[in-house]
Parts: structure tokens; C-alpha cells; sequence
């Protein structure tokens, strides 16, 4: 069993197996996801742990564009974020920060005041023109974040 089927498993005594083997914890499974960002996007506290300890690198990026910290954020995985968030840079944490506000996560105040308004003009702003000039990725987040916003209010 691999590295990455073990985190799959679910099974934290699997993912400890097949460390001891001595894997590259960084290989890639499915959509260029890493064992890493496998585990934080389930939500495995201690598998996540595991796999800092052994080297997992944690800014890698799958085929989305999102890293751990992201894709466990935008599933609501707060534990998991915040041990990753110190790995992370600014611009990451504040998405990861939107993701978990979205979702109920944190303890976000209800109204946004009005700095955190011209932040959010300017990263739309700036993902936009990131759009225009051929680089999707920024907008794809942006639309990401704006769905999971709707959600909430749907709610």
C-alpha cells in the first residue's frame, strides 16, 4: 500500500506503516494531490501531523491551485487549519481565513468593516486582471469563495 492509499484508508496505523517504509511523503495521487493535501482536505488532524513530522511539504499545489491549508479550510476543517496556517503565507491564510468564515468555522464578526471591504475590492479586482491577461486560477478562487458565501446566506 502506498503512502497515499494509506491516508486514503482513513487508517492512521497505515499511514504510520507506510512511512516507516520510508516513501517520498511528497508523491502524487490523483489530481496532483499530495498525501498532505489528501489528509487536511479529510480532515485527519493527526495524520496531518504525521506527515509535517516526516517532511510532507505543505505549500505544494494540486491541480486546482488549492494547497492543505486550503483545501482544509474550504471543507470546514478548522484543527487542521491552524496547524498548517503558520506554514503559510499571507495571501493564503487570509483565503483560507474566507473559506472557514464562509463555512461557519470561526468565530468571524457578522459585519465586515470597511478595510476588510477594500481588501476584498482588491483582491477581486486583481483576479480579475489576473482573468483577462489568461491566468484563471485567481478567479477560480474568487468564485469559489463567492459560492461558498451564497451558501452560508442561504442558510
Amino acid at each position: 500500500m502506498t503512502l497515499y492509499e494509506a491516508v486514503e484508508s482513513g487508517d492512521v496505523s497505515q499511514v504510520k506503516a507506510a512511512l516507516a517504509e520510508g516513501p517520498d511523503v511528497n508523491m502524487l495521487g490523483p489530481d496532483r494531490r499530495t498525501p498532505l493535501i489528501e489528509a487536511a482536505g479529510r480532515g485527519e488532524l493527526e495524520m496531518v501531523q504525521l506527515l509535517l513530522a516526516a517532511g510532507a511539504e505543505p505549500r505544494f499545489r494540486d491541480a486546482t491551485d488549492e494547497t492543505a491549508l486550503l483545501r482544509a479550510a474550504a471543507n470546514g476543517h478548522l484543527a487542521v487549519a491552524r496547524v498548517l496556517s503558520p506554514l503559510a503565507d499571507d495571501e493564503e491564510r487570509s483565503l483560507a481565513s474566507s473559506f472557514l468564515a464562509a463555512s461557519g468555522q470561526t468565530h468571524a464578526p457578522d459585519e465586515v468593516k470597511e478595510d476588510d471591504r477594500f481588501k476584498r475590492k482588491a483582491v477581486d479586482l486583481a483576479a480579475r486582471a489576473a482573468g483577462f491577461v489568461g491566468h484563471d486560477d485567481p478567479l477560480e478562487r474568487l468564485d469559489r469563495l463567492e459560492r461558498a458565501e451564497k451558501n452560508v446566506k442561504k442558510k
